[in-house]
């Protein structure tokens, strides 16, 4: 009877584990987040899919923004650069982008080290 009771509640606890995991961002993600979403995802690495609203360059620190929706943006910085030749050629295009979210000036954003974090949505 004892062993029972024992099992009955680590059934309890594992029950009470996987609802408490159900109800925050998962770590493993099953598909791309919207550029809205980011926002939920700080400190995790995630993939997000948009379309890339406008590239600039800000000219005080040279680093590259790719601005989507909901205030999401991908950064390149001006390390990175040789990375990403001609950043302009996403303006426009459905991409994804893979990396951690961070918060930068209040937004959620990834930056972009490595080519391979940022590639073009085949339709």
């Amino acid at each position: 009877m004892q062993l029972n009771g024992r099992l009955q509640i680590r059934s309890a606890l594992l029950g009470a584990v996987l609802a408490a995991a159900a109800c925050r961002p998962s770590a493993v993600q099953l598909k791309p987040l919207a550029p809205v979403q980011a926002a939920h995802y700080i400190g995790q690495t995630v993939t997000v899919e948009g379309t890339v609203l406008q590239v600039s360059v800000e000219q005080r620190s040279k680093n590259t923004f790719l601005r989507f929706d909901a205030g999401f943006r991908a950064v390149i910085l001006p390390a990175a650069a040789s990375q990403f030749p001609n950043p302009k050629q996403w303006e426009g295009f459905r991409v994804r982008v893979t990396g951690t979210v961070e918060l930068f000036e209040g937004r959620p954003v990834i930056i972009l080290e490595r080519g391979s974090q940022l590639a073009r949505v085949a339709h």
